[in-house]
């Protein structure tokens, strides 16, 4: 039987040979950027359940390369077209424009700085910063 993502349990598991490896409740970048960080160069299958899947996030996992499959329940068109060049798979409940603030008044920042920067290393170290100052 293939392990389902359980949104109930944490907001964010890594899955390796069917069982969680790492997972978080915590939302936003932090716990990927911390779970990437934690597993970058243990090999390229695993799969990640993540609620929310914007374009930082599809960047960072690209530049990760330890990811071949993401389940999500929301993921936006951009992050989408990203994993696609990247050829990692995405299954997503839906799929909208771009990720929002909580509030949704407003594009989530880390959304803003993945469309703004090209250039990865860049990109990296903007959102760097940016947690830092969470």
């Amino acid at each position: 039987m293939i392990l389902q993502p359980d949104f109930t349990k944490y907001s964010l598991a890594l899955i390796k040979n069917n069982h969680v490896v790492y997972s978080s409740q915590e939302s936003g970048l932090r716990p990927l950027w911390d779970c990437l960080q934690k597993y970058r160069g243990a090999g390229n299958n695993f799969t990640l359940f993540d609620k929310i899947i914007g374009l930082a996030a599809a960047r960072l996992i690209a530049d990760a390369q330890i990811i071949s499959r993401i389940e999500t329940l929301l993921a936006s068109a951009p992050a989408k077209k990203s994993l696609q060049e990247n050829n990692i798979l995405l299954k997503a409940r839906q799929i909208v424009p771009n990720i929002l603030t909580k509030d949704r008044g407003a594009t989530c920042p880390g959304e803003i700085i993945a469309l703004n920067t090209a250039d990865t290393g860049e990109f990296l170290a903007k959102i760097e910063k940016m947690l830092k100052r969470q």
